[in-house]
């Protein structure tokens, strides 16, 4: 645990929340390597939101998500590096491809 991140009563009163560190560029240029994010859980968001998701089980990326039809895109904003990558709807269930919650907040430190 690094420690705790303090959120309004009225934004806690709204949903479960956690907090974690940015690791590596994927989302560069709005999402730095060590900015902190707030997270409210939910299983499922909006498409066009970027969400912390969780692939094969144990290795959480954040992303911003496109939903179809047929499955879920995880898109960085990084494209150059990191291109997009596309589950299908088979991928989701198997692997596991499992939304933990959405971004509502970025806290960069100074």
């Amino acid at each position: 645990m690094l420690g705790y991140e303090e959120i309004t009563p009225e934004l806690a009163s709204t949903g479960t929340f956690f907090c974690l560190k940015v690791k590596g560029n994927s989302m560069e240029p709005r999402l730095f390597e060590d900015d902190i994010i707030v997270v409210k859980q939910q299983p499922d968001i909006e498409s066009g939101d970027v969400a912390v998701v969780l692939v094969n089980g144990d290795e959480a990326t954040v992303k911003q998500i496109k939903k179809a039809d047929n499955g879920i895109t995880l898109i960085g904003y990084n494209v150059a590096v990191y291109p997009p990558t596309f589950y299908s709807n088979e991928d989701i269930i198997n692997l596991p491809v499992t939304i933990i919650g959405k971004v509502i907040e970025l806290r960069r430190p100074f």
